[in-house]
């Protein structure tokens, strides 16, 4: 695997945290990959799906908000909403170069940060992979958190009584009103104040980040093509975010080509693995064959 270093830079009101194995002198590079990781995961991780690209792509992997060095600065609130032109502007400003070429690479969450940034601006990227992608449908949870009054109070409930939030949550799971993974789920995502604060900023701060179905859609029919292919890549034992979360949008691309790929691999929801990052290769491979 090429040698990342970790980077920052400031835009317009926001530090961006990133990996990055583009020349520390900012050498120009033709073709750069711009990746995003999950919730509560590290920007290097990305770095293992690098054999997906060929010896000259080089990678940015940048840091969600509020994940390692990427937070907005102040007088902006903590919970302040990133907007996708200026995540995409500041991509650029960092590369520098607007001859590169730029893929896009999205892991989970980072995958809805990715299909945000195809919907709203298709033609500047020459490929895109996502891979057990977030966006294709809205929780509760999240609804419940980030677009009402009554979930962001809850929420701060949750943070102030965490103790008294666990055993509602083993309640929940001891009454079957949740399963067993829902039940590990949520005391993942309560765990400690950390997280929690994470949660209600994290999420908060990328509220803007929700690509819409038909415009989705719409985008994917007009600019992927055989030389800009989109690759939807799922796991066949993913509860997290299962394939069939991505029906709805597949209805809406029937007459499209093999430039807009729908897959399975055998994986759970955990894809940075080498076995797994070769069946994704694999997966790809067969559709180019």
């Amino acid at each position: 695997m090429k040698t990342g270093v970790n980077v920052e830079w400031e835009y317009r009101g926001w530090r961006f945290g990133a990996w990055s194995t583009l020349d520390i002198d900012k050498v120009v590079n033709s073709k750069v990959v711009v990746a995003f990781h999950g919730f509560d995961r590290n920007a290097d991780e990305m770095g293992n799906f690098l054999p997906l690209y060929d010896s000259e792509t080089e990678m940015l992997s940048v840091s969600l908000v509020h994940h390692g060095r990427s937070t907005p600065l102040p007088p902006l609130d903590k919970k302040a909403s990133l907007s996708p032109e200026l995540l995409m502007e500041a991509v650029e400003y960092y590369i520098g170069n607007s001859e590169t070429k730029i893929e896009l690479l999205g892991y989970s969450m980072g995958g809805r940060i990715a299909l945000t940034l195809f919907e709203r601006f298709p033609e500047k990227f020459t490929r895109v992979i996502v891979l057990a992608t977030d966006g294709l449908k809205m929780g509760n949870l999240y609804k419940f958190v980030v677009n009402s009054k009554v979930g962001e109070y809850t929420w701060r409930l949750i943070d102030k009584y965490p103790k008294t939030n666990k055993k509602a949550i083993d309640l929940l799971r001891d009454i079957r009103l949740i399963s067993e993974y829902k039940h590990r789920f949520a005391i993942y995502n309560t765990n400690d104040s950390e997280i929690r604060q994470r949660v209600a900023y994290g999420w908060a701060s990328h509220r803007e980040f929700w690509p819409k179905k038909t415009k989705l859609a719409a985008q994917l029919i007009k600019y992927a093509s055989e030389e800009k292919p989109v690759f939807f890549i799922f796991g066949n034992r993913d509860k997290i975010i299962p394939m069939e979360w991505s029906l709805p949008l597949q209805k809406e691309l029937q007459n499209v080509n093999k430039s807009v790929c729908f897959l399975e691999i055998p994986s759970g929801h955990v894809m940075r693995h080498k076995t797994i990052v070769n069946s994704i290769i694999s997966a790809i491979n067969s559709v180019n064959d």
